[in-house]
C-alpha cells in the first residue's frame, strides 16, 4: 500500500480528494461497502459505472473544446495513460527519486521513461548555473569499462583557471 499525504493545494490534495470520494459513496441511498469508486448516481437514482471508454470520450471533447492554443498539445495526442505519464513526468521534474516514481505509479519497471517527453526548457532550466557551482573539480579514477582520463594539473580543473579561459577562447 502506497501512503499519500495531505498537500498545501485545495484542489489537487489527494487526501482531500479521496475523502470527497468516500463522502460521495456515502451519501448515495442504496450505498454499501462495496461500491467501486467509479461508480455515480444517475439521475433515475440508479448506480452507473463510469468506464475508461466513457471517461476517455470526456477528456478528447475537453481537449478539443480547449484546443492546442491552450493546452500546448491535440486531443489525438491523449489517452487514459496520459495522467499517469503526466504525474510521473511532475514528479521527475520536481526531483523525485526514479524508485519513488516506480512506486507511486505502480510502475514495474523504469517503462515510465519512455512516457516521460523530453522537455528541454524544463530540464534545462539552470543547468548553467548549476555547472559552475563548483570552483575546482577533479576527475574521477577510471574504472575498467571506461576510457582513462588524465590531466595534467593533479590539483584538480578550476573554473577560473581552465575552463573560464577555455570558453572564452570559443566565444
Amino acid at each position: 500500500m502506497i501512503t499519500q499525504h495531505c498537500s498545501t493545494d485545495s484542489l489537487l490534495c489527494p487526501v482531500k480528494i479521496w475523502a470527497k470520494i468516500v463522502q460521495r459513496l456515502r451519501n448515495y441511498p442504496s450505498s454499501s461497502g462495496k461500491m467501486m469508486v467509479n461508480s455515480f448516481l444517475i439521475p433515475n437514482n440508479k448506480i452507473h459505472l463510469f468506464t475508461g471508454s466513457k471517461l476517455l470520450k470526456r477528456l478528447l471533447l475537453a481537449a478539443a473544446s480547449l484546443g492546442p492554443d491552450t493546452l500546448g498539445f491535440t486531443a489525438d495526442q491523449i489517452g487514459l495513460h496520459s495522467a499517469r505519464s503526466g504525474a510521473a513526468m511532475a514528479m521527475f521534474l520536481a526531483g523525485g527519486p526514479v524508485f519513488t516514481i516506480m512506486l507511486l505509479g505502480r510502475w514495474s519497471s523504469d517503462a515510465f521513461l519512455r512516457y516521460i517527453r523530453k522537455q528541454v526548457k524544463e530540464f534545462s532550466r539552470g543547468i548553467s548555473n548549476k555547472m559552475i557551482q563548483n570552483e575546482t573539480f577533479f576527475t574521477s579514477a577510471p574504472d575498467n569499462h571506461s576510457p582513462q582520463l588524465t590531466f595534467q594539473d593533479k590539483s584538480g580543473l578550476s573554473f577560473q583557471g581552465t575552463i573560464l579561459p577555455l570558453a572564452r577562447a570559443f566565444g
